[in-house]
């Protein structure tokens, strides 16, 4: 494996984003209680972001709006084989909680139960996200993921390639330019001016 190759993705694409996912979640779970919907959709969004490096290291696809970034990891061998099944539910709950801040006639919770979803018997008996069971197999799934970078030289070459090469930073830098042209003619201090 080429460890230069190896080091630049795991600092551009890991190991930056690990304690801002670490700190982050801390404070959700400690006010889990009043915080499902933005503890639901930062776990999301985790999924969201290691699938799209799942699927750019196992199949050199880059597409950062695809569903199959999600839908893909979270029918990997990383997540659970007992929940593989309901990815495409889970995903229905996520685009409610993303995109319309509800979550399309099922709830979001905690339980004890050590299962995805659960029965909210306060709604019904509608299905509810289970965010403790969520948080804990993300955390899990991104960590081996996240370890097999340390061993598996296509998935670095892959990488390395497609979002180092090809994509820089996934094109963070290259979006914002672009944005800052079509909205302030590429003046960036025009950001911080009031809209006259």
């Amino acid at each position: 494996m080429d460890t230069v190759k190896q080091q630049q993705v795991l600092d551009q694409y890991i190991d930056q984003y690990k304690p801002v996912i670490d700190k982050t979640l801390k404070a959700l779970r400690a006010n889990k209680g009043n915080l499902h919907i933005p503890y639901a959709q930062f776990l999301f969004s985790v999924i969201d972001y290691y699938g799209l490096l799942y699927i750019v290291a196992t199949t050199r696809r880059f597409n950062k709006r695809d569903r199959n970034n999600f839908l893909d990891f979270f029918a990997s061998s990383y997540f659970p084989a007992v929940d593989r099944c309901k990815r495409s539910f889970l995903y229905f709950v996520r685009n409610g909680l993303i995109h319309q801040i509800f979550s399309k006639a099922s709830s979001v919770g905690t339980s004890p139960e050590n299962k995805l979803f659960f029965k909210d018997t306060a709604n019904g008996n509608i299905p509810a996200l289970n965010l403790d069971y969520l948080d804990k197999v993300t955390i899990a799934a991104i960590d081996n993921f996240s370890n097999d970078l340390k061993t598996n030289a296509t998935y670095i070459d892959n990488l390395h390639d497609i979002l180092i090469t090809t994509n820089y930073g996934l094109n963070d830098h290259a979006e914002l330019t672009s944005e800052l042209a079509g909205s302030f003619g590429g003046d960036i201090n025009k950001v911080f001016d009031d809209c006259i």
